[in-house]
């Protein structure tokens, strides 16, 4: 107990993503192994998430976002017909931060999550983790579950798809299909060259953005995703590179890296080593 009073305290801004490095890995470490302090974060996320879907399941896209939007599209086709010069880039809607949206929220919270859930019969994921007792794993997925989503990540890697989109000015498009802000990371420090992006279905209906890079004759992926709905640090190592938390770990033969940053989370495939990996998804967040 005088370990969970210790922690009690870290909680609020250990969901918020707001800790120091130093403290992430500890707070990491016991709500891994205390069912109480695991519960808690996990109830404070699935809060998070349902007050997500009742907000954006009211919000309907603008009628001049959804034209410029097709605007867009056409002017990506007739590129790619004739080669002409790139459409000028969309200006990318603004998402409200959860600090802003929270306070705001917190007393109708309950009531927000169970009327999201009555309107568009999702049941938010993992909501009875509430109840005393809840494990880490009950709370954010099953052991098996994670595995199978990093699995899935792998396996887009391998396939190697045809990229949806080529130009970086372009990445922004991807942005309302999943739901989060996405950027093309700044890897030419490193050598890697930007091949393109796309959109990649995940579990519970959600979609990730999927941005491929090659360094050298590796070819890199990149996954832009919702990191509370998708707890890969659950089933991988951490570490610390620079002052980033860092997630690692091998599947078929690939390496996975990831890191998340104020709810946004960044996976990286690749077959190069792991502290080339590791390096490379903490440079997403610092660069």
């Amino acid at each position: 107990m005088t370990r969970c009073s210790a922690t009690a305290s870290l909680l609020e801004a250990f969901s918020d993503g707001e800790l120091p490095p130093e403290k992430v890995v500890e707070v990491e470490r016991h709500v891994v192994d205390c069912p109480t302090c695991g519960a808690r974060v996990g109830f404070s996320r699935a809060l998070r998430f349902s007050t997500r879907r009742a907000v954006g399941s009211a919000a309907h896209p603008a009628e001049a976002f959804r034209n410029r939007l097709a605007r867009a599209l056409e002017a990506e086709r007739e590129r790619s017909a004739y080669t002409e010069p790139p459409p000028r880039r969309i200006q990318s809607p603004k998402i409200l931060p959860w600090r802003a949206i929270l306070p705001l929220a917190a007393a109708a919270a309950a009531m927000v999550a169970w009327g999201a859930w009555r309107s568009t019969s999702l049941t938010p994921p993992h909501y009875e983790a509430k109840q005393a007792g809840s494990s880490w794993d009950t709370v954010l997925g099953s052991a098996a579950s994670v595995d199978q989503l990093i699995d899935q990540l792998v396996e887009y890697h391998a396939e190697a798809r045809a990229p949806e989109i080529t130009e970086p000015s372009m990445v922004s498009m991807l942005e309302p299909e999943v739901g989060l802000p996405v950027r093309v990371p700044k890897l030419q420090d490193y050598g890697a060259l930007w091949q393109g992006g796309s959109v990649v279905p995940m579990r519970h209906s959600s979609r990730a953005a999927s941005l491929r890079y090659m360094l050298g004759d590796h070819r890199i992926t990149i996954y832009v995703y919702d990191s509370s709905q998708f707890p890969l640090r659950a089933r991988l190592e951490p570490r610390v590179v620079g002052n980033v938390p860092v997630y690692v770990g091998t599947r078929r033969g690939y390496s996975i890296a990831a890191t998340e940053h104020r709810g946004v989370g960044y996976a990286l495939a690749s077959d190069l080593p792991d502290p080339e990996s590791a390096e490379l998804v903490a440079a997403t967040v610092t660069h």
